[in-house]
Parts: structure tokens; sequence; C-alpha cells
């Protein structure tokens, strides 16, 4: 909610098919940071400030009260980007 995003664990299927073992598929995007800094439908979130994320419970609680600022690593299509989200 704080981002701004509808997420899902990825299914063990999706995983194989694009090779990695494990990530959160962003399903919706709605108005808040992770739109502001460029997140999409369809993009995979892998890490937290460096901090691989499994779970949706795993990125809520990477994302503290205080931050002002994140990093996500982002799979989009076959590449791999760092999108700075700022939080306030």
């Amino acid at each position: 909610a704080k981002l701004g995003l509808s997420v899902r664990p990825l299914t063990s299927q999706e995983l194989a098919q694009v090779q990695i073992k494990q990530g959160l598929l962003v399903e919706e995007v709605g108005k808040g940071p992770a739109a502001n800094a460029g997140i999409q439908p369809g993009d995979v979130i892998l890490a937290v400030n460096g901090d691989q994320v499994t779970s949706i419970t795993q990125l809520q609680e990477k994302l503290l009260p205080n931050s002002k600022n994140i990093a996500l690593l982002v799979m989009r299509g076959d590449s791999r980007i760092y999108v700075p989200v700022k939080m306030s």
C-alpha cells in the first residue's frame, strides 16, 4: 500500500519461464511513489535496497515507516534495473 502497488509471488511455472528463483510480480500500479518512479505492471521486484524479497510480507517489512528513499531491483523483460523510489 505504501508504494501504490498490487503484487503477487510468481508461480513456479513463471519462475522457470523467466529463469529466476524468486520475485514478486507487479500486477497493478496505482497513484503513489512506485508509479512516480516508473514501475510498470509486469515488472518483477527482485530486491529492496539490495535485500532479496521472496514474499509480500518481506516486501512490507523492508518498507520501514521512516524510509525516505528505497531502491528496487526490478526485472523488466530481459533487463534488471535499479529503480530509485522517493517515499515522501
